[in-house]
Formats: C-alpha cells, structure tokens, sequence
C-alpha cells in the first residue's frame, strides 16, 4: 500500500466528522432510527473516518493515546461486513 500524506488523511477525516455533525444537528435518536438516508449517511461516513485512520502512520496513534484507534480503524469492517449485527428491526417485518 502506498504512503498517503497525512494532511489529506485528517482533512477527510474531518470533513466526514463534520457531514455527520451537520446531518444529526437536531435530530433525535428516533429521527435516525426512522430515516433511512440519515442512518446510511452516517454510516458512509464513519466508513470513511474508519478506511482513512487506516492509512494514518502508527508514530501518530501514540501521541492520542486516548482515542480509540483500533476500534476507529474496525468499525468500518462491521458496517461492511457485519452490518447485520447493528442493523434496527424492522417493525412490522419478519
């Protein structure tokens, strides 16, 4: 895998940290769970946050130890793979 810059990397993490932001700004948790393209939007984007902290260099995990690396650089393998595992019911359905 070829090295990407770093900058590009934390810029498009940021830009998916604020999409989310800006789509969940006033919703509640009932809002998410009921609109489709919400749910999936946010979903797409921590994909994008969890696929690009796999290309940031190891030396900078260990300056913020408290964030959640490892689980950050996984969570996208469960949205794309395991996405059974959090999916909501749906009412009504069997």
């Amino acid at each position: 895998m070829a090295q990407r810059k770093v900058g590009p990397i934390l810029a498009e993490i940021l830009a998916a940290l604020d999409g989310i932001e800006k789509a969940t700004s006033g919703k509640t948790l009932h809002d998410y769970e009921q609109d489709w393209l919400l749910k999936h939007g946010v979903q797409r984007g921590i994909e994008i946050i969890s696929e690009a902290a796999r290309h940031l260099p190891a030396e900078l995990f260990v300056t913020e130890p408290g964030i959640p690396w490892k689980q950050i650089r996984g969570i996208g393998n469960v949205l794309r793979h395991e996405y059974h595992r959090i999916a909501i019911p749906l009412s009504g359905r069997s």
